[in-house]
């Protein structure tokens, strides 16, 4: 659970145009959790990358820092690994299956044994107090090369704090297809995506409290091609759970 939580906090820090109150979500205020009926919409990215994810309290890394996420996606499957230093023995990935409306908690023991948890794809709706105020989000003209790409700088400010990302525009965002896969039907929120047009590389997240920042690099990007092997359930015993948040 606590990696699933970690991963979601990553997510929403990706997305620092959306000011979702994290506190209010997580504990359930102001939030609808409900089965994906939607249509079947493709992701745009298909590729994999790497985010390696630094947290910081009072400018001292925490000692369960660093963290990374392996993400690959294809155009009906996603794939998140999560890697934390204190669980370097366990392997728990989340795998959505788009097309099904299928999502898969796959875990692997020390033992090699592997059990895919298998449950309904949700969507989940927040209403206008938990999503809170639509940030300042400036395009600046600054410019660096980060792999060798060209990426500009954009500044995202709100009452929460301030995300600071640097976006290269020759690349395919993965993070729309992410945000819509999780939270469907929002015009808002995808007006306010529109404005990072591009793949974020590096980001940098400081909270209006100045105690608490992140800060993320996303390496090893692969576009247009991703291993189908890895979407494969073979091997695993799959064990469909009761569906809730109805």
């Amino acid at each position: 659970m606590r990696t699933l939580l970690l991963s979601v906090a990553l997510l929403a820090s990706l997305f620092a145009t959306a000011q979702i109150d994290l506190s209010k979500i997580m504990a359930g205020q102001g939030v609808k959790v409900e089965d994906d009926k939607s249509p079947f919409v493709p992701n745009s990215f298909v590729g994999s990358f790497r985010m390696e994810n630094h947290l910081y309290k009072n400018g001292v890394e925490e000692k369960h820092s660093p963290t990374t996420m392996r993400y690959w996606s294809s155009a009906d499957m996603t794939l998140i690994k999560t890697e934390m230093p204190e669980q370097k023995d366990q392997d728990m990935r989340m795998m959505t299956d788009l097309k099904g409306k299928w999502q898969y908690m796959l875990m692997t023991d020390d033992k090699g044994g592997k059990t895919a948890m298998k449950s309904r794809k949700k969507t989940v709706t927040v209403d206008k107090e938990a999503e809170g105020k639509m940030a300042d989000v400036t395009v600046t003209n600054e410019t660096k090369v980060i792999d060798g790409h060209t990426c500009v700088k954009v500044v995202s400010k709100s009452s929460e704090g301030t995300w600071t990302g640097w976006v290269a525009k020759d690349l395919p965002s993965p993070f729309g297809d992410m945000l819509r896969n999780v939270k469907a039907g929002d015009p808002a929120m995808s007006e306010r995506m529109s404005k990072l047009d591009g793949m974020t590389l590096e980001f940098e997240w400081t909270d209006a409290n100045g105690k608490d920042s992140m800060r993320c690099y996303i390496k090893d990007v692969v576009v247009g091609t991703v291993d189908a092997g890895v979407f494969s359930l073979d091997g695993y015993e799959v064990m469909e759970m009761p569906s809730f948040g109805q």
